[in-house]
């Protein structure tokens, strides 16, 4: 199976991990937004034994909501989110932006769209450029 490498937009953290993802979840609901800044999260699901840290773990900061199930883990110098592993271990969460490259996903999901902000629900009719507009 092939592999991809992923890491914070400084370096300092890196990861590699199977090119194959069960799921990906692209989540509007209000603490998504909140965590990642965006209109959602996209969130890739694989196998925690599929994932192997490069570099950098000391790197990585935590933050658990308390009370909740909302997680975010990031790099300290430049605070890029990072991947996490579940609950109970057995599964990692990858930001689909730390990734060099595409993933092969096999089912993808787009939840919480209740939540979504107006501003974000037009967003393919919005003119594109491939860099800043002149």
């Amino acid at each position: 199976m092939s592999k991809l490498k992923g890491s914070c937009l400084c370096g300092k953290v890196s990861f590699e991990v199977a090119s194959s993802f069960d799921k990906m979840f692209l989540c509007s609901c209000d603490q998504c937004r909140q965590i990642t800044g965006s209109a959602f999260a996209s969130n890739l699901f694989t196998a925690a034994d599929q994932f192997k840290w490069l570099s950098g773990g000391d790197d990585i900061a935590n933050y658990q909501m308390p009370g909740r199930d909302i997680s975010k883990s990031f790099c300290r110098t430049c605070g890029s989110g990072v991947p996490w592993s579940s609950g109970d271990g057995t599964k990692m969460i990858v930001p689909a932006g730390s990734l060099q490259g595409e993933p092969e996903v096999a089912q993808m999901y787009r939840t919480f769209i209740s939540e979504q902000p107006l501003w974000s629900s037009t967003l393919d009719q919005v003119e594109a450029h491939e860099g800043f507009p002149s």
